[in-house]
């Protein structure tokens, strides 16, 4: 058989319950409902970290941000790295050697200087978040075809319109990035087509992260009036870390605080998935059309989730709950993976290598995502995960946290700088009510703790060692120099002179 084109579709913060194909009876998602149709659907599809840089490098490099070493985003005054300190870590390297034509559109977000172009790709080389409005690419199309747009800014998460979350794109679908985006990758499609060569194109869009900004089409496509509250908006926050609290009071001073507000943001972020969906429409229409709709694997996943007004009108992403971190994931291979649901724990980083073993490419030892196609060919008898293990490095402060999600339904989060955090998914799903302090959930949260504790030291996590020493294990195997054990604690200390065995004076 041929080697088959790769098509890699990504959003940018979408939540996994925001797709009608998830359970969303609101939210216009038909292209993408098509697709999971089509497809295999992983239910317990999580991001690794739930922030743009880490995430994206993750993806691409199958391994976490504490191994890559990019654990905040490239760009901000406080990145732990502003480009991937070891590129060869890219596993789309492994396409190219194979005869693979590698291309790349959209939004990028690896690097603050260096673009998917300085790594190998073809197509767009936006660094960092990437100005795509300002690009001379994107102004030419504009002109070519003589569009335009007017924004109008709308909500604003603070005093004196700072910090715009949403508004009203004012112009047309045509005049959007993401609508440049599709034709770049049409274009691309067909090129690639042509010379008889197979493909591996990822496709990424900017939304619907904020500001949500929908095309005249899509602008009001949701009536508000449909959208049912969050739980969590109105929650009682005492027993989160305190972090969370302070953001809301002093960095989302105008935070939406009734679902009235809410809902507004929500349906401006509903119109611009909305449009999204339409672009993907678009896609897979062209496959369609081209006569590669068989021969091409189509992925769809996001970067990581958005918070959009839960837990006491949190916005944008940062959190280890559920909005940040569970989200959508689908492989279609029409004819050759059998559609449905699969409930296996799963991460985003698990995308390269399994696109890998699907198109016969050895898999590099020592990942951390694994491979899916057992999975994806219902193969029953395979070894499934028991749990996965989550991180996040600080958005825009450094502050380290873990979490951990089992197979039955519970997570445990871990913040050194404060509040620990433990919840039952199966009657919590919301994440509300902290069971880390719950007498009845003492022996559950002891063995989360000690599960945690060994996933850490598993994948060699630099935060291993405080991590057990938190749950009172003080020797550890983590070969990290620690100048507190003054003696090897294989050889009994002597005793100080003057003093006795209990040590008062002689």
């Amino acid at each position: 058989m041929d080697s088959p084109n790769i098509l890699w579709i990504g959003f940018d913060q979408i939540r996994f319950d925001t797709l009608g194909w998830n359970g969303n009876s609101v939210c216009q998602t038909p292209n993408l409902d098509r697709l999971g149709s089509e497809g295999v659907s992983f239910s317990r599809a999580y991001t690794p970290c739930s922030l743009c840089t880490p995430a994206r490098a993750s993806m691409f490099t199958g391994l976490y941000a504490f191994r890559h070493g990019m654990g905040t985003n490239c760009d901000m005054y406080h990145a732990l790295a502003t480009e991937l300190p070891e590129p060869q870590q890219l596993l789309h390297t492994y396409f190219k050697e194979s005869g693979y034509r590698c291309g790349y559109l959209g939004k990028w977000h690896v690097g603050k200087e260096k673009g998917p172009g300085d790594y190998g790709f073809e197509g767009m080389n936006l660094p960092g978040y990437g100005d795509i409005q300002r690009n001379p690419g994107f102004k030419n199309y504009l002109k070519h075809n003589g569009l335009s747009y007017t924004p109008e800014p709308q909500i604003y998460l603070n005093p004196d319109n700072q910090t715009l979350i949403g508004g009203r794109w004012g112009g047309p679908v045509e005049s959007t990035p993401a609508h440049y985006i599709t034709e770049r990758t049409m274009e691309m499609i067909d090129r690639c087509h042509s010379s008889g060569t197979p493909f591996f194109i990822i496709c990424q869009y900017w939304g619907p992260h904020g500001p949500h900004m929908p095309p005249d089409e899509f602008y009001g496509r949701h009536d508000r009036e449909d959208l049912e509250p969050w739980p969590s908006l109105r929650e009682d926050l005492s027993a989160k870390p305190y972090r969370i609290r302070r953001e809301l009071d002093d960095f989302f001073r105008d935070h939406p605080k009734t679902w009235q507000q809410a809902r507004e943001i929500v349906g401006l972020y509903y119109d611009q998935t909305a449009m999204l969906d339409y672009e993907v429409g678009r896609l897979l229409d062209h496959l369609e059309d081209r006569g590669l709709h068989d021969s091409t694997i189509v992925v769809f996943a996001s970067d990581h989730g958005d918070m959009t007004g839960c837990h006491g009108g949190m916005m944008d992403k940062g959190l280890l709950y559920e909005e940040a971190h569970h989200i959508p994931l689908i492989f279609s291979w029409p004819g050759q993976w059998n559609p449905g649901r699969r409930k296996d724990l799963t991460l985003n980083m698990d995308i390269m290598p399994t696109l890998m073993r699907s198109t016969g490419l050895s898999v590099p030892e020592g990942l951390d995502g694994t491979s899916l196609l057992d999975a994806l060919q219902d193969r029953p008898q395979r070894e499934l995960r028991q749990e996965l293990y989550l991180e996040f490095h600080g958005l825009r402060f450094l502050y380290s946290q873990r979490a951990l999600v089992t197979d039955d339904g519970w997570k445990y989060i871990f913040t050194p700088s404060d509040r620990d955090e433990v919840y039952d998914l199966n009657n919590d799903p919301a994440e509300m009510n902290n069971l880390r302090f719950n007498p009845e959930a003492a022996s559950k949260v002891a063995e989360l703790q000690e599960r945690i504790r060994l996933a850490a030291a598993g994948f060699n996590d630099p935060l291993q060692d405080c991590l057990s020493k938190f749950f009172g294990i003080w020797y550890t195997q983590s070969g990290q120099i620690d100048a507190s054990k003054f003696f090897d604690r294989d050889v009994q200390p002597a005793r100080p002179q003057g003093k006795s065995e209990a040590g008062d004076p002689l």
